[in-house]
């Protein structure tokens, strides 16, 4: 029984301690919001179109203050990616498949309430008028 004890801890003091990722979680959020706004704003036509946008853009402008701050270095965005690797397994499908649905909802004619438009609506929209997509993703980014 001993034997089995000290295997134990021995396995127990070798293994990894788990890491706390929020700091890294928080950088790639603050990444994410900034390359969000960035797109939107390359579409922009008429500087006020709307609430949500303004929201969005607003949330971009803080995110990308935030990691000029930090400073971001292409060093840390890699060792963040490292770090996230095995983080949520699956998300970024995850994410692809909501945005090609989203994208094609827009594509096909969904309108969007300016007022209460999601990022994720508006990048649909972006990526929609980009494409070709339909008139209601090229009006909802004005």
């Amino acid at each position: 029984m001993r034997r089995f004890l000290d295997t134990r801890l021995a396995r127990v003091t070798k293994a990894e301690a788990p890491r706390d990722l929020t700091a890294v979680r928080q950088r790639s959020l603050f990444r994410a919001r900034a390359a969000v706004c960035t797109l939107l704003r390359e579409r922009l036509v008429q500087p006020d179109a709307g609430q949500a946008l303004a929201g969005a853009l607003q949330l971009g402008d803080e995110a990308a203050s935030e990691l000029a701050g930090i400073p971001d270095t292409p060093e840390l965005r890699e060792s963040d990616g490292a770090l996230l690797a095995h983080d949520h397994a699956g998300v970024e499908e995850m994410f692809e498949a909501q945005l090609r649905r989203l994208v094609r909802q827009c594509s096909d004619g969904r309108q969007l309430d300016p007022a209460n438009v999601s990022p994720a609506e508006l990048l649909a929209a972006y990526v929609s008028a980009a494409a070709g997509g339909g008139t209601a993703a090229r009006e909802a980014l004005g």
